[in-house]
């Protein structure tokens, strides 16, 4: 495919994402649209998105995940050889976008559509035996059209489902904000795992505001892992059950993306709503995937104890003391000790940019 890079939508810890134009001879067939993302990282840096790749060729075929065009590698004027990731290209930016944009929450009928749009694109990765692990409102991409079609994005973070025994591998991934509980406490990123994320994302559509309120991080993994999450009262009642289903803090009771589905909340209007094509065989995955980039970093803990845990200030031995002291400790490299600004997270997004594009390159090379 011969494409034109254009102007910057946004720049990651990763990755720059540019807007770009599809030769006319590639778009014709009207099976690869004119304008695409190109998401762009240098050639020795590029294992995350060469991940990503990888993932969302597992997951092709579902319209509720972005779609994968393509990848390629370029040299740039500058000699800088890049890998390209092309990508389906949302005009709309993100769900985060849209709320912040008209500064108001979604109306619950919009919210409802989007969010069983989202449950349809978890069910496809589930069911693949992987989890997404950074579910959140900026990786949920929002396309021009009619109904303002949302789909599932950014996968670089993504993982196999591990088996009971093999679960919580230590590391960490996503966003503190959406956190499930057994991610802060124990390192554990599974389905379940991704339901508490999409439970905090919807909760955030409605309201217009995040489940935790909390700016500083410390403070935020130690509510998160020791409180319950605040359902707004002015929900439906039929959205407080929904968000209560998905926010339970035992991820062994918390429903299923396929049983939420099943909920009126996400029911269409006179049945209930079809796979959407999105429903496949429960397999495993074709491709190994390498181990995601994780972040973790150090600040002192030595005056936490059980009690700032949210344990109680009785006494504690034997494995309760070994299991909380394990549970600060996490918390503890986990957060980074700064205050949170929550207006911004990993992605500088540039707006409005999509003039005629400012820089070329040509996206014709093979991969060795």
């Amino acid at each position: 495919m011969k494409w034109v890079r254009g102007a910057t939508l946004g720049r990651g810890t990763f990755a720059t994402v540019n807007i770009a134009t599809v030769h006319q001879t590639f778009s014709s067939d009207q099976q690869t649209p004119l304008l695409i993302a190109v998401k762009s990282a240098p050639v020795s840096q590029s294992s995350t998105l060469q991940h990503e790749r990888s993932v969302l060729t597992n997951l092709d075929g579902c319209p509720h995940i972005i779609r994968c065009l393509g990848h390629d590698i370029t040299t740039e004027p500058n000699g800088d050889r890049r890998y390209n990731l092309l990508l389906e290209y949302a005009s709309r930016g993100s769900l985060h976008d849209l709320i912040r944009g008209d500064n108001a929450p979604l109306q619950e009928p919009v919210a409802r559509r989007h969010a069983r749009s989202v449950l349809l694109g978890l069910r496809r990765v589930h069911d693949k035996g992987l989890v997404h692990c950074d579910v959140k409102l900026r990786n949920v991409l929002v396309f021009e059209d009619d109904r303002q079609q949302v789909k599932i994005a950014d996968f670089g973070l993504a993982k196999r489902a591990s088996t009971k025994a093999d679960s919580g591998d230590g590391e960490f991934r996503g966003t503190p904000l959406y956190m499930a509980p057994e991610s802060v406490l124990h390192g554990e990123y599974e389905p379940p795992s991704d339901v508490w994320a999409f439970g905090c994302a919807v909760a955030e559509m409605m309201t217009g505001s995040p489940v935790w309120r909390g700016t500083e991080v410390k403070a935020l993994l130690f509510e998160i892992a020791s409180e319950e999450p605040l359902i707004s009262e002015g929900l439906s009642e039929q959205g407080k059950d929904f968000l209560r289903k998905c926010l339970v803090k035992d991820p062994a009771e918390r429903w299923t993306a396929e049983m939420l589905l099943s909920h009126p909340f996400v029911a269409e209007e006179g049945g209930m709503i079809e796979g959407g094509g999105c429903a496949c065989p429960v397999d495993s995955p074709t491709s190994v995937f390498d181990l995601c980039p994780t972040f973790a970093t150090e600040v002192s803990c030595s005056s936490m104890t059980a009690s700032d845990f949210g344990v109680g200030g009785g006494e504690l031995g034997g494995s309760d003391t070994t299991a909380v002291a394990s549970a600060v400790d996490r918390i503890c490299r986990l957060a980074s000790g700064g205050r949170l600004d929550w207006s911004s997270g990993d992605w500088i997004f540039v707006r409005g940019a999509v003039e005629s594009p400012v820089s070329a390159s040509e996206g014709d090379e093979n991969l060795n």
